[in-house]
């Protein structure tokens, strides 16, 4: 599932906070297998994600339907957008329910970097999925 909603929880240990819609596929496969994957795309797989983000689960094979090449995970059973900037493994802490959309913490069991010159991280730039690539600079 494409996450918008996603923001580091903790530093120490690495923990990721996730909001996702209560009716979710991926909610329930959260709940269910007490585990998932943080992954940032890159920017050439902008369709993909806009088509496993307007899609439910419940309803198609999002991982077909969309091309976005997976390969196996190291320490949880979801896997990894291969290509991607980087994948994250994480492992279910918590649920919490502050307002009308659980937040979803999860603990950092494996973390991958894409070292690749060049790669630009996918983001959503403005309304209607409009995604661009961003890399930042370092000085």
């Amino acid at each position: 599932m494409a996450v918008g909603w996603v923001a580091i929880a903790s530093s120490v240990p690495s923990m990721f906070v996730l909001a996702i819609d209560d009716g979710a596929y991926t909610y329930a496969l959260i709940k269910k297998t007490k585990e998932f994957v943080v992954a940032f795309p890159n920017e050439k797989m902008a369709r993909g994600v806009v088509y496993a983000g307007t899609r439910h689960g419940h309803k198609c094979d999002k991982i077909a339907g969309s091309g976005l090449p997976i390969q196996p995970a190291d320490k949880v059973k979801a896997p990894l957008i291969a290509n991607a900037v980087a994948n994250f493994e994480c492992k279910l802490v918590a649920i919490y329910r502050p307002g009308d959309c659980p937040l979803i913490i999860g603990k950092v069991v494996a973390a991958h970097e894409n070292v690749k010159a060049g790669i630009k991280r996918l983001y959503t730039v403005a309304a209607g999925y409009k995604m661009a690539g961003v890399r930042p600079r370092c000085r």
